[in-house]
């Protein structure tokens, strides 16, 4: 029985009819807080020291959506 528990059904949201599991939901969200950050970041003027960006936005978005995940479906 130990090696069942993750056969349960995972969350998922009925948005205009059709079924998006609920991981998707957090990746767009978190897509869209990174937006914000990077504006926070450019208008700090720290963005210019965080090298190299295209390994650093990836992060925080990751970040973003395991934590989302993490508080709203653990």
């Amino acid at each position: 029985s130990v090696g069942l528990t993750g056969c349960s059904r995972s969350p998922s949201f009925n948005i205009l009819g059709s079924f998006f599991p609920a991981w998707l939901l957090c990746i767009v969200v978190a897509i869209g807080l990174t937006f914000g950050v990077h504006v926070m970041l450019a208008r700090l003027q720290i963005e210019p020291e965080m090298k190299p960006l295209v390994l650093v936005y990836p992060s925080i978005a990751a970040t973003l959506a395991f934590g989302l995940w993490l508080l709203f479906f653990s």
